[in-house]
C-alpha cells in the first residue's frame, strides 16, 4: 500500500488557485491513499465567520468535492483532504474523503484550536470509512490537526475498527510530530499527519505553520518524516496488514476490549 501526504503552502484566501495549485500537485500520483493539509483550499487565519464564509463550500455539493472526486477516479487514489464547510449559517472545520467510487464522507472536526472557536462550529462525530480500494478494504479513520492532543480520539478511532488514521493539519506547536509515533504504537495502526508550511497574517498577528508531516507505523516508526520546508507529494510503500499481538500473551485487540468493557465501565456505544 502507498501512503502519501501533500505538504504545500495554501494561498491565504485564493481558494481558485489553490484549486490549480492542489490540482497540479496530485497530478501524477497514482494507487495511493493521499492526505492534504487542513484547511487547504481557504487557508488557516481567520478570527470571525463573516470573514470565512463567503470562501466555505457546501459538502458533498461543492466545487472541491467535485475537483476531488474527478482525480480521485482518474488516478486510482484515495484523497484525504481539509476544507472549510458551510453548512446553512454554520461553519465546520471539515475533512473530506473520496475514493475512485466517489465521495466517501466527512469528518467535523471535535477538538477546536485557539481562535478557531471564534468562527466553527464544534463536530460531534468520530466515524471510520470502510472503502473498497485496490482489491480490498481499508478502514480508514480521520481526525484534524488538535485533535491529535487527546489520546481518547485516536483511541475511539481504533475502537470503531480503523487500520490507518488520516490527519489534516496547520500546526504552529512542535509537539505533534514527535507524538505521532505514539499515537500509532498504542494504537496499533497507520498515522499520516499532512501538515502545511509557509505564514499568515492578519492585523492582529502572525502564524507560522511548522511543516514536519509525518508517517508513522504501529511500531512507532517514522516512515517519512518532512522538514518545514519540504513541498510537495511525498510517498511511501508498506504493508498494512497489522499484527494485534504485543506478545504471545497480549493481544491489542483483547485488551482494550477488556479495558473499556469490563474494567472502566465503558460501554461500546458510549
Amino acid at each position: 500500500m502507498k501512503l502519501s501526504v501533500l505538504q504545500f503552502n495554501p494561498i491565504h484566501k485564493n481558494v481558485k488557485l489553490n484549486y490549480t495549485i492542489i490540482q497540479n500537485y496530485l497530478a501524477n500520483i497514482t494507487d495511493s491513499i493521499v492526505v492534504l493539509p487542513e484547511l487547504a483550499t481557504t487557508g488557516y487565519l481567520f478570527e470571525d465567520p463573516e470573514e470565512l464564509y463567503s470562501l466555505a463550500e457546501e459538502v458533498p455539493s461543492g466545487k472541491f468535492t467535485e475537483i476531488l472526486m474527478e482525480i480521485s477516479k482518474k488516478n486510482n487514489i484515495v484523497i484525504v483532504s481539509g476544507i472549510a464547510e458551510k453548512e446553512g449559517e454554520n461553519l465546520y472545520n471539515t475533512a473530506i474523503i473520496v475514493s475512485p467510487k466517489g465521495y466517501e464522507g466527512k469528518y467535523r472536526k471535535i477538538n477546536l484550536f485557539y481562535k478557531e472557536k471564534l468562527v466553527f462550529k464544534y463536530g460531534k462525530e468520530l466515524s471510520v470509512f470502510k472503502i473498497d480500494f485496490l482489491g480490498g478494504q481499508i478502514k480508514l479513520g480521520v481526525m484534524i490537526c488538535f485533535d491529535w492532543y487527546f489520546p481518547e480520539v485516536c483511541r475511539g478511532l481504533k475502537l470503531k475498527g480503523a487500520e490507518i488514521v488520516a490527519h489534516p493539519a496547520n500546526l504552529v506547536l512542535p509537539y505533534c510530530p514527535m507524538a505521532m509515533p505514539i499515537r500509532a504504537l498504542e494504537n496499533k495502526l497507520y498515522t499520516i499527519t499532512a501538515n502545511r508550511i509557509g505564514k499568515e497574517s492578519s492585523p492582529n498577528e502572525e502564524l507560522k505553520f511548522i511543516g514536519q508531516s509525518v508517517i508513522c507505523s504501529p511500531k512507532a516508526e517514522y516512515l517519512l518524516k518532512l522538514s518545514s520546508e519540504d513541498q510537495g507529494v511525498f510517498c511511501v510503500e508498506t504493508n498494512i496488514n497489522i499484527d494485534p499481538k504485543i506478545t504471545k500473551y497480549n493481544n491489542l485487540d483483547e485488551e482494550i476490549e477488556k479495558l473499556y468493557l469490563e474494567r472502566l465501565f465503558f460501554t461500546k456505544n458510549s
